[in-house]
Order: structure tokens, then sequence, then C-alpha cells
């Protein structure tokens, strides 16, 4: 796709509200082939256009930023060992059987959601009530993509540290490469350049049963974690909670790149992109799905993707604001499917 043909169709998706605006990312052997935004990063309570530099709720993209490589970092540092349970480092969770690596490959027999801030009064019953839920399927024996598996690595991580998820992240991954507009809850001083979300959550306030009960936000969220889990964990989590901008994901995804500069050993991003779900319905990695042509990719529920070849030294990156103000529209899929060729 050349770059014409990208910006109609990046202007199509703008006509069609599948989102207000985006910011699109495009680099080939460190050579920047696109770099523009689109439309506006918030079309309520006010209008604000979107800008190159604009902050976006990563949702998701969490995952395999800051989990994945956390998890890599403790690796190399033999403080964890993939295939060892969690529940050697967390006694909390009562099952023996699911491995760190089933939880980063999704693979665990978690549920794919619950909507935890139900369940549990405070946010640090959350360990206890995840460690004794119910599986949904027999570990190992298919992939169901889990927001739970990756709370619950968060809190692992925290465990072996006694270091908070966010303070880790910014030093262990964001200062080492220089990524300063990347951070879990916005400082004040950036929340004016975040694309607002949704209105209310209220998509997920309609997925839940009892939804009454819970003191949700009202008005347009902007600069707080989108994900309610992650909000009700106070905007820290291992499923989401990142925020960024398309040239500081690029500086992440150049890192892989370079194999693992100053963050992580060659031999960690030989891990991070092997498959280890081979036979099974979806092609996992160590946080990233593995495409035909070896390219990871992830994406995010806010509307952010990422699709990263380290063969090819090439990466894609979409942030868009497709949850705003409203989530239910779900032409993002076939707009990603268009962005990237699928």
């Amino acid at each position: 796709m050349n770059k014409h043909q990208r910006s109609n169709l990046i202007n199509q998706g703008i006509l069609k509200k599948t989102f207000p605006g985006a910011v699109a990312l495009v680099v080939e052997d460190k050579t920047v082939l696109y770099h523009k935004a689109f439309g506006n990063r918030m079309v309520r309570p006010k209008t604000l256009t979107m800008e190159i530099d604009t902050i976006f709720d990563l949702a998701s993209l969490t995952k395999p930023i800051v989990i994945s490589t956390l998890i890599m970092k403790l690796v190399e540092m033999k403080l964890v060992h993939l295939e060892k349970p969690i529940q050697h480092y967390l006694p909390e969770v009562k099952y023996n059987q699911i491995s760190i690596l089933d939880l980063l490959t999704h693979r665990s027999g978690y549920p794919a959601w619950i909507a935890i801030y139900l369940n549990v009064t405070s946010n640090d019953k959350v360990l206890e009530y995840l460690g004794q839920i119910k599986l949904t399927y027999e570990t190992g024996k298919k992939v169901v993509y889990s927001c739970i598996g990756y709370i619950l690595l968060g809190m692992l991580i925290k465990r072996i540290t006694n270091i908070p998820l966010n303070r880790l992240t910014k030093e262990w991954i964001c200062d080492p490469l220089k990524m300063a507009d990347t951070f879990y809850n916005p400082p004040e001083h950036a929340v004016k350049r975040c694309a607002a979300t949704e209105e209310s959550n209220n998509f997920e306030r309609q997925k839940t049963e009892n939804h009454q009960k819970y003191n949700w936000r009202n008005g347009v969220i902007i600069g707080k974690v989108h994900d309610e889990n992650a909000n009700f964990l106070n905007g820290v989590s291992g499923n989401a909670g990142l925020f960024s901008t398309a040239k500081d994901i690029g500086t992440y995804c150049q890192m892989l790149i370079d194999g693992g500069r100053q963050i992580l050993n060659q031999d960690s991003i030989n891990k991070i992109k092997d498959v280890y779900t081979k036979g099974l319905n979806s092609t996992r990695s160590i946080g990233w799905v593995v495409l035909e042509d070896q390219s990871l990719y992830h994406t995010g529920f806010t509307g952010t993707a990422i699709r990263l070849n380290l063969e090819k030294k090439a990466y894609e990156i979409l942030l868009t604001n497709r949850v705003h103000p409203d989530a239910s529209n779900t032409g993002i899929l076939e707009f990603r499917d268009k962005f990237y060729n699928f």
C-alpha cells in the first residue's frame, strides 16, 4: 500500500465514523516511510485536532510492551522460569498446572474476561479472588485470549521485584529507551495531549450483570485508562493501562529489531518470537500473535495495533480513538484488515 492509498483509507475510516482520528507510523530499516495524523483526538465535549504526538490509551498493547518484556528480563536475571507454575510465585493461585508460559500464550484455562470490580470490595483482594476463580477449559488444550492471565502476570512481577509495575516499566523500559511519552496514569501536563476514549464506559457497563451496584465513571474518559478492571487497580495493571505515542512505540519496536538493545538480550528476543501453541487454534508467541509471514501482531480494544517483522526490520503502527465517544462500532475490525492487508 502506497502513501496515497494509506491516507485515503484512513480518511475513509473517519468518514465512515469508524474512528474520529488516527495516527499511523510505518518504518522499514530505520527509514520512516509514513507518519501522519488524521481527524480529531476528541469530538466530545469539544473538538480537538489529532496531532502527530497525541498520546493514546494503548489498552492491550500493554501486554506485549510491558508484561512480555519485563517477564523476559526477569528470566534473564533467573528470577522467573517460564515453565514453572505461577503458584510457585503466587501461592494465592490454587492451580499448580498453569505455567508462566501458559499465561503468556493465553492457554492457561482462565476465562477471557471477568468484571473483577463487581466481585471484590477493594483492589487488595483481587489476587485472592483471581487465584480461586474456576478455569473454563483444560490448561494447554487451546488458546483463549485472557486479560485475567496478564493481570496475574503483572502481580507476579510486582511480587518478585517488590517494585510497582508502573515504576518498573519506567525504570526498566521507558527511561533506557528515552520513551518520555510512555507511562501509566499520564501526568497532568500530558493529559491535554491524550486522545479521548469512551463516554462513561458504556460498552463495558452493558456487558456486566448487576452493573447498577458499581460506581461507574461519568463523562468522557480522557487521560485515564479505559479498561475498568485496570481502572479498579488504580490504572496500573498487566492487561491494560499503558499510554504512549506512535513515536515511542516505534522506539520500542526498533529495540526488538535491534536484538533487545539496552533492554533484553538476543536469546530473549528469539524466545519472544517463537511459536508456543503449534497445533492449537491460534499461533501465539510470548505476548504476540504470530502471522503467516512471521510478523508479530497485537491489537488493543481502544483502537490500537502493531505489526512488527523482525527479519524485514519493519513495523506498522496504527493508533486510533475508535471507542470515542462510543465503543459499540466494530468497523475497526474490517479497517485493520485493510490497513494491514490481511
